[in-house]
């Protein structure tokens, strides 16, 4: 959500703060702010809209009576993604109280009745937001004698909710606390002296690939002598460990593509690699045999499983299904990890709760697993960011190989987490069978898999037509009235996924269905004016979905097919048409293919609206509030 950067030391903190913010713009923001130790104080410029804005400003005053910001050697910045409060300067951060400034991610739930106590003593807040009101706090328990970290300490004892917090003070210069209770928060030291926080590892990466993910109720102390932490509630030092990035800073770069979206999704084939090679021991002729690691046992003692996600990450659970119960015959439950927390579902005790966020830090899927702990169920996290809090909430993780995703919308991150639970299916199947067919099956489905990444590089390469007939199906489409997107088994979940893609990033009114669904009620929405994407490879369900698309047909509806080359009836059906990649596969990976597809279309289609492909409107790449 909110992005939070911090710095102090000996590098000039305004570009530190900048560049790190820039990092964090795949985030979702509308608002955006820096406040620096100037020569008189502690500074603050910034603006609603793009960080673009706050950087004008910056540049403006460097210009004209500059008051030497790019000298200044601490501050703090933020992005900021509206919760309380219209997204306004107003309401941007940082938030000054006094001689107290702080950034804020994250929501305090018992803000009013906070706001009404400060106003009854004298306080006047300036904003909207919630998060000023802890400047008040603080800025009290220093008048009555606290220093900048107790007075921290204190008063964020008094919120109610998850969030992070970052604060510097005047009469404190030098110093930067940070909090982390729920939302994320990230230290490194910086080689040269000092330290950088922030609310994701991506800011630091440039700085130091050691890296500190601070844990629910640690207190971080940035000064230029490096970092210190210590609990929450006590006060007490503690220890934190580091943990080494992978990620490289030219892994975060556009490398020569328009957009971190379709760089990501071009990057795909290279994601499953590198993702198979951590899930697997590539060194056993066996096949799907999962490398030594806790979350194994797990998975092998689960009677039952049921998975909880949010988003695009449901929908890779939603295929996952498929998969674990026709491979390895296990029942398995896919939930809505933003519903499941509010019931009150009935467990067996061997049953594994599998949690699936690509951040690692979903709100919903973290307090799932988190209860379900505490009922005694084994939990298992699928995450693509390591050190994140899905590995301490779980009881073990399982990590994708996808490397940094900037673009909002899920690309790589969904497929290597389908990987993971096809991977997971195959284990679990050779496991439970004894069967010389079964194995002998087996074998044959991981040799596809591990050709699936170069059959996708061949299909997403210069020399296919994939992307043409996607362009030119994109400008054909282009002033459609909505879509529709239907499939049948391994299709379906990628029906509602291609649906959401063109949601999020082309805003453009898009609905997924299980294609015998139609005639259910949203065949009363079919006319010229909207389209239907067909997803419909030979498969067991290719026949019933023809048939469903020939209901469409006879009212009117434009249809996009996707299917085989091989499938001239089907494409005779069609007004627009997507070929699948031409060697034959077990209809088990043809979501592999699928995906790809549902991704461009939605790429090409916001680039013809002239949208803002990596950081559309109102999203935000971690969701950490409720």
């Amino acid at each position: 959500m909110c992005g939070i950067v911090g710095y102090v030391g000996t590098r000039s903190a305004v570009d530190v703060l900048v560049s790190g913010l820039r990092r964090l713009e795949y985030r979702g923001y509308d608002s955006a702010g820096v406040a620096l130790f100037g020569n008189k104080g502690i500074e603050i410029r910034k603006s609603e809209g793009k960080l673009e804005n706050v950087e004008k400003i910056l540049s403006g005053e460097a210009r004209g009576r500059s008051p030497g910001f790019h000298e200044v050697r601490c501050g703090i910045g933020h992005t900021r993604w509206a919760t309380h409060g219209k997204p306004t300067t107003q309401n941007a951060h940082p938030h000054r109280t006094g001689h107290v400034v702080l950034v804020h991610n994250g929501i305090i739930e018992n803000f009013q009745s906070i706001r009404n106590d400060l106003i009854s003593r004298g306080h006047a807040p300036a904003s909207e937001t919630d998060s000023e009101l802890f400047g008040f706090l603080v800025l009290e328990e220093m008048e009555r004698g606290s220093d900048l970290v107790s007075a921290v300490r204190k008063s964020f004892s008094c919120l109610e909710g998850q969030s992070s917090v970052v604060v510097i003070s005047e009469r404190e210069p030098g110093i930067i606390v940070g909090v982390r209770n729920g939302s994320p928060l990230v230290a490194a030291r910086d080689p040269q002296g000092g330290a950088i926080l922030a609310s994701d590892a991506q800011p630091l990466i440039e700085i130091n690939r050691d890296v500190v993910f601070l844990e629910h109720g640690d207190v971080v102390v940035a000064t230029e002598s490096g970092l210190r932490f210590f609990d929450l509630a006590s006060g007490r030092e503690v220890e934190r460990p580091e943990t080494r990035l992978d990620w490289s800073a030219e892994r975060l770069d556009k490398q020569g593509y328009a957009h971190y979206m379709l760089k990501e999704i071009h990057e795909q084939p290279a994601a499953l690699i590198d993702t198979l090679n951590a899930l697997v021991d590539r060194k056993s002729a066996e096949p799907f045999l999962l490398a030594e690691q806790p979350g194994v046992s797990i998975l092998e003692d689960a009677a039952e499983i049921t998975m909880v996600a949010c988003g695009t990450s449901w929908h890779a659970a939603s295929v996952g299904k498929y998969w674990l119960e026709r491979l390895a015959r296990i029942p398995v439950n896919v939930e809505l990890a933003s519903e499941y927390r509010y019931r009150d579902p009935v467990l067996g005790k061997n049953t594994v709760l599998l949690g699936i966020s690509q951040s690692g830090e979903t709100a919903d899927t973290l307090a799932v697993i988190r209860e379900a702990r505490k009922k005694g169920i084994a939990t298992i996290g699928i995450t693509n960011v390591r050190g994140s809090s899905i590995c301490r909430e779980a009881d073990a993780t399982f990590f994708t190989a996808a490397g940094p995703e900037i673009g909002v919308a899920a690309t790589k991150t969904f497929l290597t987490q389908m990987l993971s639970l096809f991977v997971f299916a195959g284990y679990l199947k050779t496991r439970r069978s004894n069967e010389p067919s079964a194995k002998k099956e087996s074998a044959e489905l991981f040799e596809q898999l591990v050709r699936l990444p170069h059959l996708l590089a061949d299909y997403l390469g210069a020399e296919s037509t994939v992307v043409s007939s996607i362009r030119s199906a994109a400008k054909a489409l282009i002033h459609a009235r909505g879509f529709f997107f239907i499939g049948r088994g391994y299709s379906y979940p990628l029906a509602l996924e291609g649906a959401l893609k063109l949601k999020e990033i082309a805003y453009v009114h898009a609905e997924g269905y299980a294609a015998g669904e139609l005639k259910h009620g949203p065949i009363a929405m079919i006319d010229k004016d909207m389209v239907v994407v067909v997803l419909s490879p030979k498969d067991s369900w290719r026949d019933k979905t023809v048939s469903n698309l020939q209901e469409v047909k006879a009212r009117g509806a434009v249809i996009l097919g996707v299917g085989n080359s091989s499938d001239l009836e089907l494409k005779k059906l069609c007004d627009h048409w997507v070929e699948l990649p031409s060697e034959n596969i077990d209809e088990s990976l043809l979501p592999f293919a699928l995906s790809p597809v549902v991704q461009l279309l939605s790429y090409e289609l916001a680039l013809l609206k002239g949208t803002d492909v990596d950081k559309p409107r109102n999203l935000a790449k971690s969701v950490t509030v409720e």
